[in-house]
């Protein structure tokens, strides 16, 4: 790994709480927000890993309300969360990151719940964004589901073990799983996927985090309380649904991780072709699955800059 770049670290009051940033300047003009997943897990801890590979454009982290350093500065109860008020916090937080950068637009990259909040923002306020971008995409959640449950039974069964081949079908598909008990059902599953590579490798993840700069001992109780408050919105994810809405305002663009089966890319890559925008393009990450930008942060910027260019011009 290559020398860290600098990076700038504050408190600001957003609608009413006081968010976490995380920035890496850069003499570019361009200024991107990631827009983290979960619900409820911070990208910031990890952002040093690929940032070497951003030196093109300005980057804004931000751990949404009821997340990481920001739970840490406020008190936060799991009714607060909801999208309509994430939402509210995203469009506080675009208007203080255009001001700092004296910018009339952003892009917006959201992955996984990242890319829910990212798109359901362009949807309602286009004139804020320049483009936005989709990594880890979201489309239909159910559909989601069951194309990542056949897919790995198809794996556990070329694998031969009967024993998660009975596990996996004890737990089902989670067609016929509540609402309310939708995370919890995610949970269980992602634990047989990451068995056999169709997840994000929590320890690869832990490790990268052990290693961060921005990381005190002090950060993980809040790591941990981020996740079990954001249950409830995690949940309410299970009937999300866009496939229907095809027209957008503003460019769209997919970087999708061939290998993801988290959030299946296929699913997402079938979405895209429906889409209708001024401008569109679908990028491929290879030896990547649903974290892209961890997995291969060398194509995955490249990627990004190539959008800028096209964004941009």
């Amino acid at each position: 790994m290559g020398k860290n770049r600098d990076y700038i670290e504050e408190y600001v009051q957003i609608n009413g709480i006081k968010q976490y940033f995380l920035h890496y300047p850069s003499a570019g003009e361009e200024v991107v927000i990631f827009l983290h997943g979960g619900p409820g897990s911070p990208s910031s801890a990890i952002a040093y890993v690929f940032m070497e590979h951003f030196d093109f454009c300005n980057f804004v982290y931000y751990d949404q309300r009821g997340t990481g350093k920001t739970i840490k500065a406020n008190k936060t109860k799991a009714s607060d969360l909801t999208l309509d008020t994430m939402l509210a916090d995203l469009k506080e937080t675009i208007r203080y990151v255009k001001e700092k950068y004296q910018t009339d637009k952003v892009i917006l990259l959201g992955q996984s719940w990242g890319s829910v909040l990212g798109t359901q923002y362009v949807l309602r306020y286009p004139e804020d964004v320049a483009c936005y971008i989709g990594t880890g995409q979201v489309v239909n959640r159910r559909k989601e589901t069951k194309i990542s449950y056949d897919e790995l039974e198809k794996t556990i069964k070329s694998a031969g073990s009967k024993k998660d081949l009975e596990k996996l079908q004890a737990l089902g598909d989670g067609s016929d799983v509540d609402a309310a008990d939708f995370d919890r059902y995610v949970v269980q599953f992602q634990k047989i996927q990451s068995k056999y590579g169709h997840s994000v490798n929590i320890r690869e993840m832990l490790k990268f985090i052990l290693k961060s700069p921005i990381i005190k001992i002090s950060d993980w109780y809040y790591f941990v309380k981020g996740m079990k408050l954001n249950e409830d919105l995690s949940g309410s994810l299970s009937e999300y649904d866009i496939l229907d809405i095809i027209d957008y305002a503003v460019p769209v663009y997919y970087i999708l991780g061939r290998n993801d089966w988290q959030v299946p890319s296929t699913l997402a890559a079938e979405y895209f072709e429906t889409i209708k925008a001024p401008y569109k393009g679908l990028f491929w990450i290879e030896n990547a699955g649903h974290v892209a930008d961890v997995d291969n942060p060398r194509d995955f910027s490249q990627a990004v800059q190539d959008i800028i260019r096209k964004a941009m011009r």
